[in-house]
């Protein structure tokens, strides 16, 4: 995993008055990959799938098309799709806009790799109520995938969330990888598009966009108004950091790829080295050649990815 903070496309989601869902595929420059052509949802009776991109299609005639990237999604589309390298977000939107196609959801996420952030002391904060947010919904999350906090009710239009995302995918012991993640719905997604287009910084974009429905602050009991208090330490360096991030940074499929490797070398790593030791090389990869089993989907997935990857 690079140790730089990000800033990343993490969903994406729209509809299209259009009942051709290669249109779609079209303009995210992905008309080389395997499409599989499954059931849709939503109304939608079919849907054409590949590595977490939905494009749904054949609903009522009003319905047209719906498009849905998850956060693996965009990343298989930031590598496989053959649009220009270091512009093909900038491109897609361009034909969105121009298209006048329907954003029902975008995530724009800062993954903090650095130390900027402390989920612990957020979540202190938050408690202590040392925050002024345009929200009056918070609330904090603990489980087995780590601890999160968030603010705004999962129906609002602007939603922000932060979370440990090394324990949520339970990285070695002593990464750091915090994420705050801007959840942006409907008209509000459109707008914060059309600010990164005018501004030509999507840093500048998501610090704007987030410093006006979040603060972390110190209080100041000489001042009643809390959105005069002084921005902590911590955000105002979280904030300053990504906004001087100009250019969109792509992580690309290695997310993946990692899980995969981890699971292989650090799980298993012991005892396929071991039946190594005992059996032999030659052995080893005659069995898993003949072997009966039955197939999982997802390493199916990533398989077909990858040979995208070569096309």
């Amino acid at each position: 995993m690079d140790d730089q903070n990000i800033i990343i496309y993490d969903w994406l989601s729209f509809t299209y008055k259009t009942n051709d869902p290669y249109y779609i595929v079209s303009i995210l420059g992905m008309d080389h990959i395997p499409w599989e052509t499954t059931k849709g949802a939503h109304g939608y009776r079919d849907r054409l799938y590949f590595n977490c991109i939905s494009i749904h299609y054949n609903g009522r005639d009003d319905m047209g098309v719906w498009c849905e990237m998850s956060g693996q999604g965009c990343r298989a589309f930031e590598s496989l799709s053959s649009l220009p390298e270091g512009c093909k977000w900038e491109m897609l939107f361009q034909d969105i806009r121009a298209d006048h196609m329907h954003i029902t959801r975008l995530d724009v996420a800062f993954d903090d790799h650095t130390g900027l952030l402390d989920i612990n002391r957020i979540i202190l904060d938050t408690r202590m109520k040392e925050y002024v947010s345009k929200s009056d919904y918070w609330e904090v999350l603990e489980s087995s995938k780590g601890q999160s906090l968030q603010f705004g009710s999962p129906a609002s239009e602007v939603l922000i969330r932060i979370y440990d995302k090394a324990a949520e995918r339970n990285c070695d012991t002593g990464t750091h990888w915090i994420r705050c993640e801007l959840q942006l719905r409907r008209e509000r997604a459109s707008n914060f598009l059309n600010l990164v287009h005018e501004n030509s910084s999507l840093g500048k974009t998501y610090c704007g966009v987030v410093v006006n429905y979040l603060r972390f602050v110190d209080p100041d009991e000489l001042d009643s108004n809390r959105w005069r208090w002084p921005i902590k330490e911590y955000w105002g360096e979280m904030l300053c950091y990504a906004e001087a991030i100009k250019l969109y940074q792509a992580p690309g499929l290695e997310y993946n790829l990692d899980r995969c490797r981890k699971y292989v070398i650090g799980q298993a790593g012991n005892a396929i080295s071991a039946y190594i030791e005992c059996v032999g090389k030659e052995k080893f990869f005659h069995e898993l050649e003949v072997r009966t089993y039955n197939r999982n989907p997802k390493y199916d997935r990533l398989v077909q990815t990858y040979k995208a990857l070569e096309i």
